[in-house]
Parts: structure tokens; sequence; C-alpha cells
């Protein structure tokens, strides 16, 4: 590019100096003197990219050289013995033993019996209860309160003399019947027409008696519901009444409760109830059932614990089953509770009705089980062995999952070192040494 240069301004000069009638010789002598300092200046640049292409070789091998030298002075790292580390684990020595089932439930306590009292007959509110309150006591046969009942008795004791009159007609009637009938079939004496008005008159007496008799016995049971008396010994639960106010027949006034025993309705999943729940049998060894329901239940003991305070608690005997609920897929049974045993406990708030209580429900033994602790038992129902010094996983069968422990009725044989460390995804045949051992007998070595 700049010999092109040079060329197009030499031709440039060469036309300025024909123009000016300069001598072809003189451009001649200047042109040559120019390449001669073109050729001159390539020369010097191709001589110093040679001289810099060898001043980086030389530098390139003196590093090579270095680097092979300080290369053969370094010293090989000394090799250290590789050693496996153990795990260290707790383990529990696998036992076999017959453990008794719990099944455990919640449910709310209520009275046996509720009652709603309701007026019979119309009329004012004369006497009440001096302690008709809700949440108090009443005990059996005293008055709860009582209705005006000067009408009804006034119409008793009408009925009652209109009755004594009655009587006495009734009986002269049938005396009279009785004479007229004789004469006339004895002695011939009187007509057939006669003896029939007189037994028709004795009818009608008869019947007025009758009439009367009811009405007076209506009366007296009128009379006899203006008291209403506790049926029971019982705790009001509610109250609309007062004295000096008119009731209507069927206005509920009154709600009462039976608390002397309690019942306790829970809900049990049906795969415990069919595992576990506990059925009288006959003497077959098969559950007792007249029908298409469930067998009656074992009248076994459970535990029955508030859940605001677990230390009052109660024994419950297993009663009934009350209801397969559909929705759910779980069985409703039902216990009852004497409340004659809280005498004994000097306890100033009992378990009482209302309350939110915790059951636990005696059910039949697990045979030949292994106990570990659950967290000791992986979702997928696998465990850790220790054999031969190294971990192994062993796939088992849970009977089943109790306060915190799993019962393993396969996969476990008796003397198996299982741990019971958590370890999250350790390799299998790891190296494993135990820092604690439990014993068969339960204790720690």
């Amino acid at each position: 590019m700049e010999s092109q240069q040079k060329k197009e301004q030499f031709e440039i000069k060469q036309e300025w100096l024909v123009v000016h009638g300069e001598s072809t010789a003189a451009n001649r002598v200047k042109e040559q003197g120019m390449i001669m300092s073109e050729q001159q200046d390539k020369q010097g640049r191709g001589a110093t990219i040679l001289i810099r292409v060898i001043a980086c070789l030389i530098i390139l091998l003196i590093g090579f050289g270095g680097f092979t030298f300080l290369k053969g002075k370094k010293k090989a790292p000394a090799q250290e013995k590789q050693v496996e580390r153990a795990l260290r684990v707790e383990a529990v020595a696998a036992t076999l033993q017959d453990v008794s089932v719990q099944i455990v439930a919640h449910g709310e306590l209520r009275s046996i019996r509720m009652v709603e009292i309701a007026a019979e007959v119309a009329g004012n509110i004369v006497e009440v209860h001096p302690r008709l309150q809700t949440g108090e006591v009443i005990a059996e046969g005293e008055l709860l309160f009582a209705i005006d009942d000067r009408d009804y008795r006034s119409d008793y004791e009408s009925n009652k003399i209109r009755f004594a009159i009655l009587k006495r007609d009734k009986e002269i009637s049938a005396k009279e019947f009785e004479r007229v009938r004789t004469l006339f079939e004895k002695n011939k004496v009187g007509t057939r027409a006669g003896v029939e008005k007189a037994e028709k008159s004795a009818n009608s007496s008869a019947d007025r008696l009758a009439q009367v008799q009811q009405a007076m016995t209506r009366a007296e049971i009128k009379l006899e519901r203006c008291k209403v008396f506790a049926p029971f010994t019982s705790r009001i639960t509610s109250k609309k009444i007062e004295k000096g106010q008119y009731v209507a027949p069927g206005k509920i006034v009154l709600g009462l409760a039976d608390d002397s025993v309690l019942e306790l309705e829970v809900s049990l999943d049906s795969r415990d109830v069919f595992q576990w729940l506990q059925f009288v049998k006959n003497k077959h060894d098969k559950p007792a059932t007249t029908g298409a329901w469930f067998a009656d239940v074992k009248p076994v003991q459970c535990e029955v614990a508030w859940t605001e305070d677990p230390n009052n608690r109660a024994i419950g005997i297993l009663n009934r089953v009350s209801s397969f609920d559909e929705k759910t897929r779980t069985v409703k049974v039902v216990l009852r509770i004497d409340s004659r045993q809280f005498a004994n406990q000097n306890r100033p708030i009992p378990l009482v009705s209302g309350m939110f209580c915790r059951v636990a429900i005696p059910g039949v033994s697990m045979k030949q089980v292994v106990e570990l602790p659950r967290w000791a038992v992986s979702f997928e129902n696998t465990v850790y062995v220790i054999r031969d010094g190294r971990l192994e996983t062993v796939a088992v069968q849970v009977a089943r999952v109790q306060d915190n422990k799993a019962y393993i009725s396969k996969g476990i044989k008796l003397g198996d070192m299982v741990i019971t460390t958590r370890l999250v995804n350790p390799l299998e045949r790891s190296l494993v040494q135990v820092i604690k051992t439990v014993s068969s007998e339960g204790e720690v070595k």
C-alpha cells in the first residue's frame, strides 16, 4: 500500500516536471534514489522481526529449562494409609414379646339421660323449687314446680259428688229392674214392656255413672299433673319458668340431666376395630352375633382422661357399638362411666358432661413382636441392622404404631442388633461402631 502511494506521488511529480520543463534524466536519478531507499527500509524491518522471534524463543527455552530443573528438585508426598471410618450408632437387641394393644380415641362426655319437662296442664305457676336454677342438682322426688290447681280440684270435687249420687241412682235402678223382672217371670205380674223399661232405666244410670267416673279420673289426673316432681336426681340444664308465669300444655319449661351414669361415644378406625377390638365370643371361639350387626363388645375397663387435665381421669366400661359412619368409614363405640367412683377421688371438678376426653381401649394382644422406637423404622418400612459389624437395610412388616413405638411382626430375628440412631441415607455395608447397646432386659451397656 505504501509503495503504491509513492508510485502515485512520483507520477504526479513527473507530470509536474514535464509541465514545467524539467529534464527526464534528472527525474530518473531521483526515481532510482527513492527505490533504493525503499529497499533499505524493508531490509531493516525484516531484521528487526527476526531478532524479536529469536529473543522469544530464547525466553521460552529458559523458562522450560527452569521448570524442568525445579520439577526435578520436587519430592513426591508421603503416601498415608487409607482407614475406613466407622459410623457411631446406638443399637438395641431385638427381643420377641407379647404386647397389649391400646386403641386411643377422643370424644365428648354426655349424660346418659337428658329429659325435657313440659307443662301438661294450663295455669299459673304458684310454686317453684327454691334451688330451681341452671346447674343445680335436685334429688329424686323433690317438687320442681306447681301449677294453680283450684279449677282442676273444683272439677274433681264436683265430679266426685255427682259420682256418689249417680252411684246411688244406679243401685236403685238395678233393684227396680230386678224387682220388675222377678214379678213378671215368677208371678206373671206386669208386662214385658215394663221389664224392658226398667232395664233401660238401669242401663242409663250405669252409663251416666261411668261417664262421671271417667270425668272424675281425668280431673284427678290433671290435678296430679299440677305438681311436677324430679323423676331422678337431676341436674338442671335449662330453665324457662318463673313463679306467677302462665304456662300452656306442651310448653317445655325445664331441661334435666341424669349424671349418675355418663356416656362417652368415640369414633374408631374400622381397621382397628377389625384387627384389635375385643368382642364377646361363644363356645366355638367365634364372635357372638344374632344378626346383621356387630357382635357384643367385651365389657373391658378403659381409662378415660380429660384432655385439659390428664390427671383428671376415671374408669369406663366398653358398652356397645352405636353406629357405623359410612362417610368417614369409622365405627362409633360407647363407654359408660359410673359417677359413684368420683366420690372417692375427693376432687372439686370430676369428669362431667361436656368434657372432651381421651380414652384408651384395651384390645387384643400382639403376639411375638419386636418393639422399636418409631424413628428407627423408615417410611418405607425398613430398618438398619448390624451384621458382621456392618450396616444392612432390612424390610420389615409393622404390626402397629403406638405411643411412639413401632411393633415389628416380620423381618427381624431374635437377637438382631437394630440401629436406633437417626441416619440419613447411609451407605450399604458401611462399617458400624456401637456406642450404646440396650440388652433384652432393657439394661444399657
